[in-house]
This record gives C-alpha cells, structure tokens and sequence, in this order.
C-alpha cells in the first residue's frame, strides 16, 4: 500500500517536471542567450488584417519599412496577378521578388530568429492556430525578451501580439517552420551563408528580376570573392 503510494508521488513529480519542461519552450544556445536581453523594432510598420490568413498585412507591413510604398490591397493584387495556384508562402516569396527584394530562408529554430531580430530584421513566419482563428496565419516577429521568455509579433488586428517561447514554437512547428527574411539585394542578414544567400540570388534571377540578382551577387563577393550565380 504505502509502496504503491509513493510510485503514485514520485509519477506526478515526473509528471510535473515534464510539463514544466514543456512549458518552458525551446532551450536557447548560448551565443543567443549573449544576445540583448530584450529587443523590440518598434519602427516596423503595422497593417490590420486583410485576408484569413494575413499574408498581404505582413507582407505590405515589409515591403514599407524597406521604402517600397503599397498597401495590403496591392499586394493582395499582386499575389492575384504573379501567384496564382502557388501555395500561401510561395506566393508571398514571388511577390516580395517583384520587387527586386531577395528572400532570404532561415534554419527552423527559435537561436536562427532571435539573432536576425537583434540585428533590426524582422521575420516573416507562418503560425498555425496561434492568433485564435483557424488555421495557418502570417506574422512578423519583431521583438523578444529573454527574461521573460517571450515574443513580439505583429499579426491579425494586434500590432503587438505577445506569445511565450514556447507557444510560438508548438505553433510555429505546426505551419512547418517557414520563416524568411525579405530584405534589400544591398544588404546581407546576420552571420549569412554563402549557398543561401546564392540560391536567393538565383530566385531572383529565375523570376526575370537580372539587374537585381547582379545587385546580390555584388553584396556577396564583399563576403566571398569567388561567388557565383
């Protein structure tokens, strides 16, 4: 009896323990606990939800606070003329391309997010059934804080979603882990890498935008002389 009692404790003290665990959300790297305690990048524009999933707003939301001035409206137009039949992301990648904007992939880990942010980029992600609705949305993270174990997104009608570690990564491994930046052809991301940043170039040069993928190559020989397209 008193055996089988404390098996009975010691299994909800495993229990507990786990879900504490699991609570506590992604375990950060050390080079990313060197990181600013806490980064918000405020100047990050904010437009209120256009569509079901959000892809436009956040998009729209980019493209202004890289100079490209336009609207959730045009964007949606866009994504209507050029991406027809492509999937959500695809369509949002193809679009931020006409622009002559590259997008560039990051690793599907909360260290890889975390470190662009506290470099002043913001992410593009795709949630699943975070925000209350259902389904996938997009949002972009903006800001986090380490102490606090939490993030800032701008999403749906919130410009300033705040979602614990590990709430963002359930949600965020649901919609698959896609999360990019889209940034100017001048200007590499943090710590960038070489196939990737070449392989972004190439997409740019694949959708017809020539003038602006030599504009990326030149950014990459600055970092590594031999690149090529």
């Amino acid at each position: 009896m008193f055996q089988s009692v404390r098996v009975v404790k010691l299994l909800s003290v495993a229990l507990l323990f786990l879900l504490g665990a699991c609570a506590s959300g992604p375990q950060l790297l050390p080079e990313t606990k060197r990181l600013p305690e806490r980064v918000e990048l405020a100047d990050v524009p904010f437009f209120q939800l256009s569509d079901a999933q959000g892809g436009p707003s956040a998009l729209a939301a980019l493209l202004n606070h890289h100079g490209v001035i336009t609207s959730p409206g045009l964007v949606d137009q866009r994504i209507q003329q050029l991406a027809r039949g492509l999937s959500a992301q695809a369509g949002l990648e193809v679009v931020a391309r006409s622009y002559d904007l590259l997008v560039y992939p990051l690793p599907g880990n909360l260290d890889a997010l975390m470190q662009q942010v506290s470099a002043g980029h913001p992410v593009l992600v795709m949630q699943d059934r975070l925000f209350g609705g259902p389904g996938a949305q997009f949002a972009l993270l903006v800001g986090y804080d380490q102490r606090e174990r939490t993030l800032v997104l701008r999403s749906g009608n919130t410009r300033r979603w705040y979602t614990s570690f590990a709430s963002f990564d359930d949600a965020w491994g649901e919609a698959g882990r896609w999360a990019v930046l889209v940034m100017p052809t001048t200007q590499l991301p943090e710590q960038p890498l070489k196939q990737t940043w070449l392989t972004a170039a190439q997409a740019l040069e694949q959708q017809g935008r020539a003038a602006a993928a030599q504009r990326a190559l030149r950014t990459a020989r600055q970092v590594w002389p031999d690149a090529q397209l």
